[in-house]
């Protein structure tokens, strides 16, 4: 079947250097852990400039353990954009928690920060903001919401590794920074040479 009038979602460059990499790679018989996701994490850290910086299989994972490690669970809400793959609020399902949805800010598809306060309950236990399209949110004034109402800050910035805010990288404020390297995000992978 022809398709005449396809948009690709993306189309990936390929070069030799990166067909190298992935060689070298397969050929040490480490697929999932190994010294480059190590120097890939290392790299990570100092660029966005944390302490440390893990690689999991995806952004989905991610804000999964996310939730774990911080013991949201079962009766716990958590506050999520209504505007946002579908990901984001699963994964509070996930643990038994339920996501509330908070409309967006139709300028920059981010969560809108004035209706926060209203979604927040005696069981809200953390705010995850996406930064959408590499735009990024109005991470400080979520971040000063949670800190008055001591609620984690999940960034969800799957879309916008590299971008800022206020000349900080987005992911890097919150109690947790979620990032992607799937194939349709701005960055999908960094060869380390």
């Amino acid at each position: 079947m022809e398709h005449k009038n396809f948009i690709p979602l993306m189309i990936p460059e390929i070069q030799q250097n990166n067909i190298d990499a992935v060689v070298s790679v397969l050929n040490t018989g480490m697929y999932v852990q190994g010294p480059r996701v190590e120097e890939f994490e290392k790299h990570a850290a100092s660029y966005l400039g944390v302490k440390h910086a893990i690689a999991v299989s995806n952004g989905t994972a991610s804000l999964h353990l996310a939730l774990i490690a911080l013991e949201i669970g079962q009766g716990d809400e958590v506050i999520v954009p209504a505007f946002s793959y579908i990901a984001t609020a699963n994964v509070v399902e996930v643990v038994g928690a339920k996501p509330v949805f908070v409309d967006i800010d139709i300028n920059t598809f981010n969560i809108d920060i004035s209706k926060i306060k209203d979604a927040i309950t005696d069981r809200t236990k953390a705010i995850i903001p996406v930064h959408e399209f590499g735009l990024a949110c109005d991470i400080e004034a979520v971040c000063q919401i949670a800190k008055i109402n001591s609620l984690f800050v999940i960034e969800d910035a799957a879309c916008a590794f590299g971008a800022k805010e206020n000349n900080i990288f987005v992911g890097t404020l919150g109690t947790v920074g979620s990032f992607s390297f799937h194939p349709r995000k701005a960055i999908t992978s960094v060869i380390i040479t």
